[in-house]
């Protein structure tokens, strides 16, 4: 399973470098990333290679977070006939 960060952090110049910065200097690897940002607020998620690890440094930073698995878990089914998504159904 992938864990998901998705972070809040403060509004200001810095402040993914410096959660960035945090994880790289503990060896941990970003291994995707996804970024919305719209005027002053917005929502970052991310992966690494090391969740637990992710988790201590997030919290010694102070940087809010929830984690999650998007897939839904490896049980996770949609709903509906075979091309429901694609418009087929």
């Amino acid at each position: 399973m992938t864990t998901w960060f998705t972070l809040r952090l403060d509004d200001r110049p810095g402040s993914l470098g410096r959660a960035a910065t945090a994880l790289g200097e503990r060896g941990i690897n970003i291994t995707g990333i996804v970024g919305v940002a719209e005027d002053t607020g917005g929502e970052l998620m991310l992966t690494t290679s090391d969740p637990e690890g992710t988790r201590h440094v997030l919290a010694a930073l102070g940087i809010a977070f929830d984690e999650h698995d998007p897939t839904g878990g490896a049980d996770a089914q949609l709903a509906g006939p075979p091309g429901l998504l694609g418009g087929d159904a």
